[in-house]
């Protein structure tokens, strides 16, 4: 073993994905997977803590440790419209104490009302300074408790140096409850009031959901910190938006580096979710290193957040080309009836970025010329009502393999793509690619050599290109073949685990 494998051998690093197998939505959950599958080879132990999957708990796959999250510990009501507004008041709250304290002696952090604890745990972990909780009530215990406040409290608990009750019926209970010894009474001195901002994302009407998001990064957060008090982790990498505000609790809880992959920019999105917009913008001050998964993802961060090119490190997803790869999909081909089909596969989820409507207008108007066409898109539900497109909702890995496989030609006509891993899959199954000249698909199709690019504001560009590829097979074969030799040799999952090895170096020396 040379030197350089050995120092690698010693790094531990905790991954944060909102997204693990079996629970993957997208891109994120394949990287996170094969990912760290690879860098088990290579380093000492890779944790990952995830989300809660009914029936699973913590478990080793592989190499790879998987910490999966408690079941959300309280259910949301109907009254989670201000659950949004809470959280980002806590995030303001959280800022302001640090630019004070910057400026200001402070002794003493006391904490009031369950809806203000994710402050509370912020700013002492941040500050160190003691924490005292003056307890009103206990959430937990009224007839119709608040649900967010409940897991602020629950939280807090563990946290707090003192905590002092308003009544002795409180102290009773908190006693009863937590099993935490309360003081009774407290006069109140000098007071200096410092008013927070308006939220950063006005509240809308958020969904139980949302609140289970929530309480799964407050879960994440707190099963890193509880690891590191016994064993090892020299770093932090996040994946995802949706586990962004865990990210930046472990980092403050553990003053471990954090290393996060931009998969995408939540506020430069078709239609951007207001829970990870708010994880992304809060996050950001926190990391010590970026991971881009493409040119375009890398200058994104530079112009949206300001973040410095050279903080910023391309390192582009891969595809398991042992995997994906040609096969024969004679079975399928009769399945869904495609015999003596020009077959056009699209595969993404249900989402307007995806651009799936510029597809269907292409391919009916290419019906009339091409009346074999058939449109196959898989992650859609079927709202066309139209004999040239067939959708596929949902299908498993060994049936998408052999729809790429038989596929004449696949298309990404994405709006917004920061990457395009769907791309790779194809041209590693050895079909030829057309995709929209935006973000990172011209990292991957080499025009007119593995596939052919269009510009955006092309109206008829991808009639067009589909049109090219129909009327020469000979072109297609070739694109297909050299897509291919372009994912084995430029997307490897062992190359992108030695890059990014490479930058846990930079961060740990």
């Amino acid at each position: 073993m040379t030197k350089r494998q050995q120092k690698a051998d010693e790094i531990c690093v905790g991954f944060l994905s909102y997204e693990f197998p079996p629970m993957i939505y997208g891109g994120v959950g394949v990287h996170v997977s094969e990912l760290t599958r690879h860098l088990a080879e290579s380093i000492q132990h890779v944790h990952v803590f995830t989300s809660h999957v009914e029936g699973l708990n913590n478990q080793k796959v592989g190499s790879v440790y998987v910490h999966r999250s408690s079941k959300p510990l309280v259910t949301s009501s109907n009254r989670s419209s201000n659950v949004f507004e809470n959280i980002t008041t806590n995030a303001n709250v959280a800022g302001m104490r640090v630019d004070h304290i910057s400026g200001e002696k402070v002794n003493l952090l006391n904490s009031h009302e369950g809806l203000i604890q994710v402050t509370a745990i912020q700013a002492r972990n941040t500050t160190h300074l003691p924490l005292m909780m003056t307890a009103h009530s206990s959430g937990i215990n009224i007839p119709d408790p608040d649900g967010l406040s409940v897991v602020m409290e629950q939280n807090v608990m563990g946290k707090v140096d003192r905590s002092i009750a308003v009544s002795g019926y409180v102290q009773r209970e908190l006693k009863q409850t937590f099993g935490v010894d309360v003081l009774d009474g407290q006069k109140a001195g000098s007071l200096s009031a410092h008013r927070v901002s308006k939220p950063l994302v006005p509240s809308s009407n958020y969904s139980r959901k949302d609140f289970e998001r929530i309480m799964t990064n407050v879960n994440v957060a707190e099963m890193v910190d509880k690891y590191i008090s016994g064993e090892k982790l020299d770093l932090l990498h996040s994946h995802g938006g949706l586990i962004q505000m865990a990210a930046t609790e472990a980092k403050n809880m553990t003053h471990l580096p954090l290393v996060m992959t931009a998969h995408s920019t939540e506020i430069n999105r078709v239609r951007p979710d207001n829970l990870s917009l708010l994880m992304e913008q809060n996050v950001m001050g926190e990391v010590d290193r970026f991971i881009a998964v493409s040119k375009s993802m890398r200058t994104e961060l530079n112009r949206t957040f300001g973040i410095d090119y050279n903080k910023i490190t391309v390192i582009p997803n891969g595809v398991d080309s042992a995997v994906f790869k040609y096969q024969n999909a004679d079975d399928i081909r009769s399945k869904y009836q495609l015999d003596d089909r020009f077959v056009v596969l699209f595969v993404g989820r249900d989402d307007p970025q995806k651009g799936a409507k510029r597809l269907v207008d292409a391919v009916k108007d290419l019906a009339k010329q091409i009346p074999e066409i058939m449109v196959v898109m898989v992650g859609q539900k079927d709202i066309y009502s139209d004999k040239h497109i067939l959708c596929l909702p949902r299908v498993s890995r060994s049936e998408l393999v052999k729809l790429y496989s038989l596929s004449d030609v696949f298309v990404l006509p994405s709006i917004y793509e920061p990457f395009g891993i769907v791309l790779l899959e194809a041209m590693a199954c050895e079909t030829a690619c057309i995709g929209i000249q935006t973000g990172g698909i011209p990292d991957i199709i080499d025009h007119n050599r593995t596939g052919l690019l269009v510009e955006p504001e092309n109206a008829g560009g991808l009639s067009d290109a589909i049109s090219n590829l129909y009327h020469d097979p000979e072109k297609r074969h070739r694109m297909a073949k050299n897509g291919r030799d372009r994912v084995v040799s430029h997307f490897d999952w062992n190359s992108i685990s030695t890059k990014t090895i490479g930058v846990y170096k930079q961060v740990l020396h």
